[in-house]
């Protein structure tokens, strides 16, 4: 007797927890061109590192990079002098040393005690201006992967 009754209510939990899923599964999507930045351990940059990297960087497109620091938050924003109105900053994330990613993929790599940038995947950033002879860059799977360098 108590079977029968116990049967129908552990088809209903399962019925339940089965649906919630595909809420929580729907709920979320994700943007096609982000990318979850996830690591074991968050890379803590030193004071010295900082001092290093904050500063504008002359890049091979003619534009410069200004990275700033905030709260402990490191954020880079492209400069064109050709505009008047200033390109949004985005964040960038510490992943190692002398190593960045922002939130859509970019990576930012800093060499020679913050001298030197290479930033790869650049079309992801907002403001990016590409000069016509450096718009043939591809990647192997046919998207464009523009690496910047400063010079």
């Amino acid at each position: 007797m108590h079977t029968k009754r116990f049967l129908p209510v552990l088809a209903a939990v399962f019925a339940l927890a089965g649906s919630a899923a595909q809420a929580q599964t729907a709920a979320a999507p994700q943007a096609a061109d982000s990318v979850r930045v996830t690591s074991g351990t968050y890379y803590h940059v030193t004071a010295r590192q900082a001092f290093e990297i904050e500063q504008q960087y002359r890049l091979s497109n003619g534009q410069r990079l200004q990275i700033d620091q905030a709260s402990n938050h490191f954020y880079g924003r492209l400069i064109d002098e050709r505009e008047w109105q200033e390109k949004p900053a985005v964040e960038i994330y510490p992943t190692g040393p002398g190593q960045f990613v922002t939130r859509r993929g970019t990576t930012f790599v800093f060499s020679n005690e913050g001298e030197h940038v290479v930033i790869d995947d650049a079309q992801l950033l907002p403001g990016l201006h590409m000069p016509a002879a450096m718009r043939s860059a591809s990647t192997a799977s046919g998207n464009a992967g523009i690496r910047l360098v400063s010079r």
